[in-house]
């Protein structure tokens, strides 16, 4: 009797050995599922910096820095998030739904769409920042520093006869320099979609 109730009693640790190993990888595969792929592609020339605050109250931060020209996985549990995003000169700030996988698209800072940017579950970052391309032209005959004071505050410096073209956020700005013999010279600008702005010191 003794071997037998010796086998019998490894057959029990056996068959509980191997129930418990069988329910490892369910445990695994739920917690995998909380869990949600989010995909930043950064096509521009600057890095960008993204950071999402959990809403549910478990205050719960991550943050994620990509590279120019690279890509990068975030897997954080699913939810709504509120998110800081820095890209190209600007800080913007909303909310995202992670309940499911997205992937964020950076374009060329001023630019938006691109290859793949209208695919399922991608959203195009070049929206969200809003951003117009505008081009100062000095024609002051001397060095520029000019101030533009509106949605975001800028300051740029161009040389004589030179021109820059930049990426600001849309909307109405007042500008001010003192390039013409140090005399303030003020305007408005509005900035959306591809403009360009002459700064002169005659007329």
């Amino acid at each position: 009797m003794k071997p037998f109730m010796q086998w019998k009693r490894s057959l029990l640790v056996f068959l509980a050995v191997t129930l418990l190993l069988a329910a490892l990888p369910s445990t695994a595969l739920a917690a995998q599922s909380d869990l949600v792929r989010f995909t930043v592609e950064n096509r521009a020339d600057r890095n960008i910096t993204i950071r999402l605050y959990s809403m549910d109250g478990s205050g719960r931060a991550y943050y994620m820095q990509v590279l120019a020209d690279t890509t990068k996985i975030m897997t954080p549990p699913r939810g709504t998030y509120g998110y800081r995003l820095t890209a190209c000169g600007v800080m913007v700030y909303g909310e995202v739904d992670l309940n499911g996988p997205l992937t964020w698209i950076m374009p060329d800072c001023g630019d938006k769409g691109g290859p793949g940017s209208k695919a399922p579950n991608t959203q195009d970052i070049g929206k969200i920042l809003a951003l117009s391309k505008l081009t100062l032209v000095n024609d002051t005959g001397s060095a520029l520093r000019v101030w533009l004071d509106g949605p975001f505050q800028y300051v740029f410096d161009i040389p004589s006869g030179g021109s820059s073209t930049v990426s600001i956020l849309k909307g109405l700005y007042g500008w001010a320099h003192f390039a013409c013999s140090g005399q303030l010279r003020q305007g408005t600008v509005y900035a959306v979609g591809t403009k360009s702005k002459v700064f002169l010191c005659g007329g």
